[in-house]
């Protein structure tokens, strides 16, 4: 899925929102860590000699790169077949902003609230990428809004330090809660201000604003 110039996926910033927590608490935020492997050459559009001609990925990894059908979908054991990590199909979709992936998944019955490792929903994972579209998917579907991982992280904390202002209205809009706060007592606004997130501030400076006015 391309992205276009005013999208969340430009504003990205080098941020792991699963590390917020003080201490050792830590979690395997990421349901594929990419280094030097035939997904990550892939995704670099790298095709020299070294990579096999004929490559197989597996069914995530398929999933991750936005090449499935729902036929291929229907042919596997179950469309919430879980990886080592307990991330499903709509996990990888949702980590790596795969639109048409994450809408053919759900209509075959994936669960928008399954959680994985940590707690982690496809929702947190799409709010912290900034697939804003993606996360107004999952909410039309049922995603519930203002759940928290295993450290107290919801979507719209990951969406606000990461600076994905749309992805903001999109949470704000279903119901996203900016008063909750995560282990260290952190909101949605402390950690943007926290991360020098201004464009997701500004978002939640202009919906507190106006909720004051009404």
């Amino acid at each position: 899925m391309s992205s276009s110039p005013y999208s969340d996926e430009d504003r990205k910033v080098d941020f792991n929102p699963l590390l917020l927590a003080s201490g050792n608490r830590k979690s395997a935020f990421l349901p594929y860590k990419p280094t030097n492997t035939v997904l990550t050459n892939l995704q670099r559009g790298n095709t020299e000699a070294s990579i096999p001609s004929e490559i197989c990925l597996n069914f995530h990894e398929k999933t991750g790169q936005g090449e499935i059908t729902e036929e291929q979908v229907r042919a596997e054991k179950s469309v919430d077949l879980p990886d080592s990590n307990q991330y499903t199909p709509l996990h990888w979709a949702c980590y790596y902003g795969q639109l048409s992936s994450a809408q053919i998944l759900i209509n075959c019955g994936a669960d928008v609230n399954r959680q994985a490792i940590d707690m982690v929903t496809p929702l947190v994972l799409a709010a912290a990428g900034g697939h804003h579209e993606i996360v107004r998917l999952l909410l039309q579907k049922g995603a519930t809004v203002n759940h928290m991982d295993v450290i107290g992280n919801t979507a719209l904390m990951y969406a606000a330090a990461g600076n994905h202002p749309h992805t903001c209205n999109e949470l704000l809009n279903k119901g996203a809660n900016f008063t909750d706060t995560n282990e260290d007592g952190e909101t949605a606004y402390s950690l943007a201000v926290k991360q020098q997130a201004n464009l997701s501030q500004a978002v939640l400076e202009n919906y507190i604003s106006t909720l004051l006015m009404s």
